[in-house]
């Protein structure tokens, strides 16, 4: 299981970093790159900062798992998401850099990170709408007469 988890490489200045392509959640994909040592800056899309996150929520999202080991302000964090609302593109960045600083954390960090459920895949997806109802479980008014 360990042998799975990538081992960071050397970028022009130095710093060590990993890219995690393909977070998914909901309907946002994004690609999530964390360089070690950094600054605790978050780029998002080239150009925004994590304001790009109106709600506090999104933000704490993105943060928690550098808050969880304990490294808040150790990395940077560049992330190129598309698709999705803002819970759902959050919640792709944040599996992105859980799975990236599994390189950088020591075995049972990252087994403690595992059964807070950072490393799980959220599979959860929106349920299709049914004929003959409004929508995924509501169903049109019923009248007697």
């Amino acid at each position: 299981k360990i042998s799975e988890i990538p081992k960071p490489q050397i970028d022009e200045n130095g710093k060590q970093f990993i890219t995690t392509y393909e977070c998914l959640r909901k309907t946002a994909r994004a690609d999530v790159t964390i360089r070690y040592p950094g600054t605790g800056k978050v780029t998002i899309n080239k150009e925004h900062d994590i304001t790009y996150f109106e709600h506090l929520q999104s933000r704490e999202q993105i943060l928690f798992p550098l808050l969880f080991v304990e490294q808040l302000g150790k990395f940077d964090i560049e992330a190129n998401v598309e698709g999705g609302g803002f819970a759902g593109q959050a919640g792709a960045i944040r599996w992105g850099i859980a799975m990236g600083l599994r390189s950088f954390v020591d075995s049972d960090t990252i087994e403690k990170m595992r059964v807070a459920g950072l490393l799980t895949r959220d599979y959860r997806r929106r349920e299709r709408k049914k004929p003959g109802q409004e929508g995924a479980r509501r169903k049109y008014t019923w009248k007697k007469r």
